[in-house]
C-alpha cells in the first residue's frame, strides 16, 4: 500500500522525498521495482524442510496419556505444577512440569480443561443423605497401599457404616476392577442380612463405583445407589477420615511386604477398629456397640458410674455430669435450616 504511495507522488517530488515522507525505505524500493519490471531475477523460493523430530520427544500416545491424567476427574482443577508434584510423591513420573505445559498449550487446553466432556461439579445434584440407625447408609471406597517396590501398589476395598461408623466389609486385591467390587458388595450384604429397599449405597464417580454389573447388582439387591459430585471430595467425608485414620496409626507400614502381610495388618486394624476403638463422631463408643445396638447400654452404665462418683464426692459436682451424647442422625451434606 504504501508503495503506491510512493509510485503516485515519487514523479511530482522525487523519491527519496516520497519514500521518507511515507516511511519507506529508498533501496528497498527500488529493488521491488526493478524485480517487477524483470531487471532482477525472482527471489530464489527454498523449498520447505519438515523439522528433525528431537529423539526425546513426547511420542503422540504419551502425550495421551498425559492429556488424560490432566483432564481427568482428580486433576482437572489443579496446576500442572501440582499435578506433576502430587504424581512424584506416587512414584509417577509421566513428563517435566514444563512438558506438561506444552503438551496442553499444543491440545488447545491451556486454559479451563473441564471443556471437551468434563462435566462441572454444579450440573449435578447435592447428594444428601439421612441414617438414624445402622444399615440405613454405607459409604465405599478404594484407597492405596505401597508395596514392596516403587510402583507396585495393592488396592483396599472399605464398606463403612454412616450411622455407626462400622467397617461393615473389606477385601485387598492386586488391581481396582469391578468384579472385586461386586464380590465384595454381595457378600457384605449377605452378612448384614440387607432386606429390599433397606440400604443406600454411597460412593465417589471411579470406575469401579460407576461401573454397569455394580449398578445391576445394586438393582438386584433392592439397594439404592448414590454418587459424590465430581471433584467435590466432601460428599464422601466417612470414608475419607476413616482411611485417614488407618494412615495416620503409629504402627502403620511405610511399604507392605507381601498381600498377604497387608491382609494381615488390615485384620488387626479393623479389629481394633471396630471392637476397642473410642470413635469421637458417635460419642466415643465404638463401631461395634452402636451397629449392634449395645450403645444405650453403654452409656446407662457410664451414667451409673458419675452418679456414683458423685454421690461419693457432691463438693466435686455443680451439677450432674453426662458422658458424651450418641448422636441420632447421621447425614451426607446435612440440609441446612432457612429461618425467615
Amino acid at each position: 500500500m504504501l508503495d503506491e504511495h510512493v509510485n503516485q507522488y515519487s514523479p511530482l517530488v522525487g523519491v527519496n522525498r516520497a519514500c521518507t515522507v511515507f516511511g519507506v525505505n529508498a533501496r528497498s524500493w527500488r529493488h521491488r521495482r526493478q524485480r517487477d519490471d524483470g531487471r532482477l531475477p525472482a527471489r530464489p523460493v527454498r523449498p520447505k524442510t519438515e523439522r528433525r523430530k528431537h529423539p526425546a520427544a513426547l511420542s503422540e500416545p504419551e502425550k495421551d496419556r498425559i492429556v488424560e491424567v490432566l483432564c481427568s476427574s482428580r486433576f482437572v482443577d489443579l496446576a500442572p505444577a501440582q499435578v506433576y508434584n502430587t504424581l512424584l510423591d506416587e512414584e509417577t513420573y509421566l513428563c517435566s512440569e514444563r512438558g506438561m505445559y506444552r503438551v496442553l498449550s499444543e491440545r488447545d487446553l491451556a486454559g479451563d480443561r473441564r471443556r471437551g466432556g468434563h462435566q462441572h461439579a454444579g450440573s449435578y445434584g447435592v447428594p444428601r443423605l439421612e441414617a438414624d440407625g445402622p444399615n440405613q447408609c454405607w459409604s465405599w471406597d478404594i484407597t492405596k497401599l505401597r508395596g514392596p517396590a516403587a510402583g507396585h501398589w495393592y488396592f483396599l476395598y472399605t464398606i463403612l457404616d454412616i450411622f455407626s461408623r462400622k467397617t461393615v466389609g473389606w477385601t485387598i486385591h492386586h488391581a481396582e476392577n469391578q468384579e472385586t467390587a461386586h464380590e465384595l458388595i454381595s457378600t457384605t450384604c449377605k452378612r448384614e442380612h440387607i432386606d429390599p429397599d433397606q440400604l443406600t449405597l454411597h460412593a465417589d464417580r471411579g470406575s469401579p463405583m460407576i461401573a454397569r454389573s455394580v449398578a445391576e447388582l445394586l438393582t438386584d439387591l433392592g439397594v439404592a445407589k448414590s454418587h459424590s459430585r465430581p471433584r467435590v471430595s466432601n460428599d464422601n467425608p466417612y470414608i475419607e477420615s476413616h482411611f485417614k485414620t488407618m494412615k495416620y496409626r503409629p504402627d502403620y507400614p511405610d511399604r507392605f511386604e507381601s498381600i498377604t502381610a497387608a491382609r494381615a495388618w488390615c485384620q488387626e486394624f479393623f479389629t481394633w477398629y471396630n471392637t476397642v476403638h473410642y470413635h469421637s463422631g458417635i460419642g466415643y463408643l465404638r463401631p461395634a456397640d452402636v451397629h449392634d445396638g449395645q450403645a444405650e447400654q453403654v452409656r446407662s452404665r457410664r451414667q451409673a458410674t458419675l452418679d456414683t462418683a458423685r454421690a461419693a464426692h457432691p463438693e466435686r459436682f455443680t451439677k450432674r455430669p453426662t458422658p458424651a451424647p450418641i448422636p441420632t442422625k447421621a447425614w451426607i451434606n446435612k440440609p441446612t435450616i432457612q429461618h425467615d
